[in-house]
């Protein structure tokens, strides 16, 4: 039975502190019948401008089918009152209680309730699922990670993240800036802004105050008790997804009734998924919630408990990717068998580097999905480059590489990072997979041990997840150099890379072949549903630009959303710079720009953030707002941050 929806976008919960946190309510719209199941959404990204879109597809689709949605502003963001402390803060997880609490009460509500998200809303949904809430009894985590420290836009492998440190981070000094919007909150909305403005923290200087995987990481991070999430959980990632990796850990640990999907995507929703092909996630989304809230017999735990996209040939980050759907009954993969490759039988020919500090510009992403990587020769040039002779016969890699590496330092810092590349018998290279680590980590990221200048000492680390066939007569290469330029943070001084290949060697995770009964026939989306907004994204322009010694990342993005009345907007730029041999040049820059408007009423925020230093981190936030044209806050924050480990 399909219903209309009936939307109610002004409604707020109060918490015990006095605190209003608000809702938007998606409800089936049938007389007679209910109470109804409800899916809960719990986010800083503005419910009423910024999200009204993809809400409005994501909740009208369930609540057509007798689910209702509930979407909720995060105390301190939208049209909620309050301070947002911090990311995935204790106070969040307590209100989503609170809520679940408040929607079990309602009369249209039978108490039986879902969470799911993408990114921070799957984050959300993990958090709370960990607390256990009686009335919890499904989530769907989409690209959200197992680890807050090892696999975020924080830190990677230990190093700071560079350009991914102003990307998001960045948006969001502005973004958590912009008013309740009056046509909602109501009088008292100028009023609840300025308190906002005032007290809401920046919260890169808390990020970089904690520079190994402690309690701060911790919190929120379901690798701490795989076993407290109980409730049935579907898990959707992606292979050019920064977050893979966690959705592959929770694949492997979580004891709970578990399904996986990992599609050939980046940081996207399958249904409008870059790269191709794309998968109905709205239809999935009804099933699995239909199912686990009220009892469908609609087939959806008959999905494999794994299911893949196979990336048959590269390039693995095509518009779209060749390969097809199968399943597989288990994770890591049935069958599966690490196959150790010692970089002393490998072609080679330096084993030393110490610069240029601008290799890995070829694939500037941590999270690539919507953009292509460039040729990758000149960074295989200044790197230590490691040939396999041409494989024989199709292999498959599917899972996780890892690197062992007996390595030597000239310095008590440094990095190595590390890129696996498929090369076709023409030579010309196709990047698989990549990851660093910041060798002041050699075991894990919670320890971190100086090393001692000119004492070789083993460090071992995991590339991020992948998928990638490699044809007959094809080889692979392993890159390995000091800098993964913008992605990682270099260490403040120049230092000198000695990899000894007696000791060192790469490990492949390859599958035999599967029978044909495994592949899966899933169809692309097909036109997601209806929204009554205009909405124009970009995923961004970017170059990597040489003055003289200096190198330059570029990235420009901006997109709006306009429905009847109202038109949020936002245009972000940021920069990062090296020395060629100086990384403790390395230099950080975003302003970021949004803003509402509806006629005879605008406001704007705009945010600046700038990190630099070889010691310490120099950080400086700059915020401004304006109403109707007329500054109405500004002020600048700034610290001095010593460079203990990141």
């Amino acid at each position: 039975m399909t219903y209309p929806v009936r939307i109610d976008r002004k409604v707020w919960v109060p918490m015990d502190d006095g605190t209003r946190v608000a809702l938007t309510l998606y409800l089936p719209d049938a007389s007679g019948d209910g109470p109804f199941p409800a899916v809960v959404e719990s986010l800083p990204y503005r419910k009423d401008d910024d999200c009204f879109a993809r809400d409005y597809r994501t909740y009208t689709h369930l609540a057509e089918r007798g689910i209702a949605g509930v979407r909720i502003d995060i105390r301190g963001t939208g049209a909620s009152t309050g301070i947002i402390e911090d990311e995935y803060v204790e106070q969040e997880q307590l209100d989503n209680l609170r809520v679940m609490e408040w929607l079990e009460s309602r009369n249209w509500c039978d108490g039986n309730l879902g969470m799911w998200g993408i990114s921070w809303g799957g984050f959300s949904a993990l958090q709370t699922a960990v607390l256990q809430p009686p009335q919890l009894k499904a989530i769907v985590a989409m690209h959200a990670t197992h680890d807050r420290f090892a696999c975020d836009v924080h830190y990677t492998g230990g190093s700071a993240h560079a350009a991914e440190q102003l990307d998001w981070p960045g948006s969001m000094i502005t973004t958590n800036a912009l008013p309740p919007d009056p046509e909602i909150f109501g009088e008292g909305w100028f009023e609840e802004w300025m308190r906002r403005l005032e007290g809401t923290p920046q919260w890169p200087f808390e990020w970089l105050r904690h520079q190994q995987r402690d309690n701060y990481w911790l919190h929120g991070s379901p690798c701490g008790d795989y076993q407290a999430i109980r409730c049935p959980t579907l898990l959707i990632g992606g292979w050019l997804d920064g977050y893979v990796d966690g959705m592959v850990a929770m694949a492997e640990h979580l004891s709970c009734p578990t399904r996986t999907l990992i599609g050939p995507w980046g940081h996207h929703r399958p249904a409008t998924g870059v790269p191709a092909p794309t998968l109905d996630h709205f239809d999935l989304l009804a099933r699995w919630f239909g199912h686990h809230l009220r009892g469908d017999d609609n087939g959806v735990m008959d999905m494999p408990p794994v299911t893949v996209y196979v990336r048959t040939e590269p390039p693995y980050d095509a518009d779209e990717v060749p390969g097809y759907w199968r399943s597989e009954d288990a994770w890591p993969p049935e069958g599966q068998i690490d196959v150790t490759l010692d970089l002393a039988d490998l072609a080679y020919e330096t084993t030393a580097w110490s610069g240029p500090h601008w290799v890995g510009s070829h694939a500037p992403f941590w999270d690539p999905g919507g953009f292509h990587t460039t040729d990758p020769a000149a960074d295989d040039a200044s790197s230590m480059r490691f040939d396999t002779a041409p494989f024989p016969e199709t292999t498959e890699i599917l899972g996780i590489a890892s690197i062992s590496a007996r390595v030597t330092t000239d310095r008590e810092v440094g990095l190595l990072a590390a890129r696996l590349l498929a090369v076709d018998p023409e030579g010309h290279a196709h990047l698989i997979c990549r990851a660093s680590r910041n060798l002041v980590f050699p075991n894990d990221l919670s320890t971190p041990v100086r090393p001692t200048p000119n004492q070789p000492f083993q460090v071992t680390f995991p590339l991020r997840a992948t998928s990638a066939v490699i044809p007959a007569g094809w080889y692979l290469r392993l890159s390995l150099s000091g800098a993964d330029f913008p992605v990682a943070w270099p260490p403040g001084e120049r230092f000198t890379l000695i990899v000894d290949p007696v000791g060192s060697s790469l490990v492949l995770p390859v599958v035999g072949r599967r029978g044909a009964d495994r592949t899966l026939e899933i169809p692309s989306a097909p036109e997601p549903p209806y929204a009554p907004v205009e909405t124009t994204r970009s995923d961004g322009e970017w170059s990597v630009s040489t003055d003289g010694p200096t190198n330059t990342f570029r990235m420009i993005r901006g997109g709006s959303e306009t429905q009847p009345g109202l038109t949020y907007a936002t245009d972000q730029w940021w920069t990062v710079s090296v020395d060629d041999y100086a990384p403790g040049t390395t230099r950080a820059q975003t302003t970021s720009v949004a803003s509402l408007e509806r006629p005879g009423w605008s406001v704007t925020t705009e945010g600046r953030l700038l990190v630099e230093g070889r010691d310490v981190f120099e950080v400086t936030v700059e915020l401004s707002a304006r109403h109707n044209d007329v500054e109405v806050f500004r002020r600048t924050w700034s610290d001095s941050i010593p460079r203990r480990w990141a």
